[in-house]
């Protein structure tokens, strides 16, 4: 049984920028399968990102914001309670209106440490 709390991660768990902050909460040396993030990402931000190793699942807590979907063209309301997921590694623009909570799953899991590269894709790194 694994018991965390946001408090008491690691520093090497949390990664943050001028835009948001994220949480490591679950990762790849858990043998969970997955990893699992807490990401606060802040009001005004807007955020290109297409994971190419990964697929991820974003569960919104709290917050208003918008997510286009540059493949297809489209764009969805973010607030509490809606989840996407990006099941086809799916090129796509996250815009925090207000202040963003959101639940993040990867898989592959993370190892905890990646960040955005310049293609907005964290890199497939081993334990």
């Amino acid at each position: 049984m694994i018991i965390r709390t946001v408090k008491g991660l690691e520093s090497d768990s949390v990664v943050s920028n001028e835009w948001f902050t994220s949480y490591r909460i679950l990762l790849a040396k858990d043998n969970m399968g997955f990893s699992l993030h807490l990401t606060k990402t802040k009001a005004g931000s807007r955020n290109i990102m297409q994971y190419k190793n990964h697929l991820e699942a974003v569960y919104c807590i709290s917050g208003q914001g918008r997510l286009m979907d540059l493949d297809n063209n489209r764009s969805h309301l973010i607030s509490p309670g809606t989840l996407y997921a990006l099941d086809e590694n799916d090129k796509h623009i996250l815009e925090a209106k207000t202040n963003l909570e959101l639940l993040c799953i990867f898989n592959p899991p993370c190892i905890g440490s990646e960040t955005h590269d310049e293609s907005g894709s964290y890199p497939l790194l081993e334990v």
